[in-house]
Formats: structure tokens, sequence, C-alpha cells
């Protein structure tokens, strides 16, 4: 069992240790911490947080700002060693579903007003892609960028990374290829029997033997339609209007493929936009609105992505080597759920986003106003859930002012709540 780390490990302030308690929380409970006299796992651990939150360049312009708040001397060839230790990425992927399981555990979740997702996990699944590391190959005449596919749990908004792409004679490797390459268990995510697990995916729904297969195992598909798919009319099934849930859906069908398996269409005709969407299924049982609604909700992830590359800078891969790629992932997972947990406290603090807050309902409002001129209304799926989706440039910008200075966390709050109260 791991060692309770100190507070005060490394460089220390009161902001900093309230943002790492929940990761401190996990630590103990890893089974994978080994002592290390060069440097410890809870050093190396909050290292990897530090940098994800630096701003930083570079691994060398990191380590060089990094060391003027370290006590001890911080040399570059060790620590890109560590970023290629197999037994290191192994604690940090430890540390890192650690903490992802508290965030599940601790996050109200606005879905769970829906009693039929009560047997439900959700995922949304995206691929993402950053800039090659300086020391990658040249392959052909250039360097190819890292791709990495992550899920957000579409109940909790943690986030994980499910595997690195495959480079080998690829640029790019295709999402649903990704997929194919994961185990049951993978998709299943632990989850138990009995529980049904729903992948939200952008246009994945294109091998369904592949979903057929996975079906019998508990584990179903949400996508929209690719353009040019030839699938048949089986079955025209009865929408209940009296769910509020349904409105704007103008169709929900069983359609088959040239190979005779049978998936759900669902059309849906925004009123906001005009457009009609086509979404693809397996799952048979939900509403066909709250599938609108979960497929609306994947777009989530982008917004962690634009919140991990725009506010947190995280757009170019930390090392060469795969291991290094993977433990970058985590250690930007880690990240954001540790700013999901951090804005969970402020608001218990009665720190809360007035600004944001006034800001969605404004553009809300707006929105029901161009509606009512052509007499329609907002739909549910536009309303159900109110919560944001990534952390802000205030809160960030917050978080490193104050992350190696000794200001109280009384003032800083105090600091942060004028923040959030400006437009």
């Amino acid at each position: 069992m791991a060692i309770l780390p100190s507070p005060v490990s490394g460089t220390s302030s009161e902001v900093r240790n309230q943002f790492l308690e929940p990761l401190r929380a996990v630590f103990i409970d890893a089974t994978t911490i080994r002592s290390c006299p060069a440097e410890s796992d809870w050093d190396w651990l909050t290292k990897g947080v530090d940098r994800v939150l630096s701003n930083s360049r570079s691994g060398r312009d990191f380590l060089q700002t990094f060391q003027m708040f370290w006590p001890r001397e911080v040399q570059v060839g060790p620590y890109f060693e560590t970023l290629a230790s197999a037994r290191r990425l192994s604690m940090v992927a430890d540390c890192s579903g650690l903490l992802r399981q508290r965030v599940e555990a601790l996050r109200p979740s606005p879905l769970s007003s829906f009693e039929a997702l009560a047997a439900f996990e959700v995922y949304a699944g995206d691929g993402h892609y950053l800039e090659h590391a300086t020391h990658d190959p040249v392959i052909g005449e250039t360097r190819w960028p890292t791709g990495h596919f992550f899920a957000l749990n579409l109940k909790s908004q943690s986030l994980f990374p499910l595997v690195l792409a495959d480079r080998v004679a690829r640029k790019k490797e295709h999402d649903l290829r990704a997929l194919k390459r994961q185990s049951v268990a993978m998709l299943r995510q632990g989850a138990g029997k009995g529980r049904k697990v729903l992948w939200v995916w952008d246009k994945a729904g294109v091998d369904f033997p592949f979903w057929q297969e996975r079906k019998a195992s508990g584990i179903y598909f949400l996508s929209l339609r690719k353009e040019g798919m030839c699938l048949e009319l089986e079955q025209e099934r009865v929408i209940d209007f009296t769910q509020p849930i349904n409105q704007g859906v103008t169709a929900d069908r069983v359609v088959v493929d040239r190979r005779g398996i049978r998936v759900r269409e669902i059309t849906y005709c925004n009123p906001c936009d005009g457009q009609v969407y086509v979404y693809l299924t397996s799952e048979m049982t939900l509403e066909p609105g709250l599938l609108v609604l979960l497929y609306k909700t994947r777009w989530e992830i982008e917004k962690v992505f634009d919140e991990t590359k725009t506010k947190l800078a995280e757009k170019k891969s930390w090392a060469t080597t795969d291991t290094a790629k993977e433990m970058q992932a985590h250690f930007v997972a880690i990240v954001h759920n540790l700013l999901l947990l951090l804005q969970d406290w402020h608001e218990t603090q009665g720190v809360t986003n007035t600004a944001e807050h006034q800001r969605r309902n404004k553009r809300q409002e707006q929105q029901k106003t161009e509606l009512q001129k052509t007499g329609r209304t907002l739909p549910r799926v536009y309303t159900l859930l109110q919560r944001f989706t990534q952390a802000t440039f205030k809160l960030i910008r917050w978080l490193r002012v104050h992350w190696h200075r000794s200001t109280s966390l009384t003032q800083a709050l105090l600091q942060l709540r004028s923040l959030y109260a400006k437009l």
C-alpha cells in the first residue's frame, strides 16, 4: 500500500493542495505504487499535472520554469527517460482510473432524471490529434501527428483515454478501426452484469456486423447516418408524442442492410436551424427523442478537446515513445477530472460562475424569442441538460496564478468570485 503523500511535496500552495486533494485521496489505493529513491511516484504524478497546467511550449521550457519552484535539481535526461518508463505509465494509468471512478461516484448527472437510462452506461468517443513530438521520425517528407482516442462519460463528464491511434503504415487511423481493436471488456468499461453500454460516436455506425456482434455482449452504438448508405425500410415504429422528449422526432424506423442486419433509424427536425438529422442505433428500447438528446450531448467531448487544446495548450506530444504519448493522455484526463471536482467544490463554497450562467440564459432566451416569431418552441433537448461542458479561461488563469503562491484559500476564492461576476 502506498504511503499517504504529504500535502507539501516539492512546491506547495493552498490552492494547489486543494486542487490535488482528490488525486491524493485515490493515490493511496493505487496498487502500482513503488518506492523510487530518485523521484517518488507522487512527485512524478504531480509533476505531470504541473506540466499540463503550465502552458509551456516544450519539455525544456517546462523544466526550466518548474526548477524555480522545486527544491531539488531537475535534470532533462532523467525526465524524458521517466516519460518512457512502462512502470510509471502503469502507475499513472492506475491513478487516472481511480480518479475517474471518484468523479463518477461523486458527480450528480442530469441524465439520472431519465429512469430508462438507469440501466445504461453512456459514453461519447472521438479521435483527438496532437502535433508530433519534436524528435518523432520523419515518414516520407513529414512527421505524422499523434492520434489519441478518448471517451467521455456522458453522465459524469469524466474523461479517459481509450487507446493510442495505430500509426503503422497510416497517418490517421479511422475511428471504427480503433474501436474494432478494443476487446469486449474494454468497451464495457467494467459495467456490471445486466447493465447496457451505449457508445455515442460521430458516424461510427458503418460496420453493422461489428455492432451486431457486440450487441450480444450488451454493447450498443449511436451515430449519425452517413450519406449514401443503402438501407431498406422494414418497420415504422410508433412515436409517443405524449412524451415531451420526442418533440421534433419525425420518424422512428427499423431498417435493414443488404446482409439482413436490422438497426434503428431516427429522423429529427431541428426547429432552431431547420436541419434534418438522421441517426442510426442498435438500441431498440429508449425513446427516440432521448437518443437524439444523447447524441446532442456527444458534443461535450468536442468542447473538452477545446478545453485541453485551447485553454490548457496541450497541442503537441511531449515525447517520441508510445509510452510517453499514452502517459500524456492520462495526465490530460487527470487534469480535466480534477477541474470538474474543483468546480464542484467551488459550488459548495458559494463560488458560482454567475456571468456564464447569465450568458447561457441570454442565448437560450434569444433562441426562444426567434422561434416564437414563427409559432415554434424550443425543444426539450435544448433545455434538459443545463451544465457547463468545459472549464473557463477565468478558472484556469486563476489556478495558474495561485499555483505557487501562498495566497490563502479564502482570499483566492474571493478573487475568483469577483472574476465570475464580470461578463
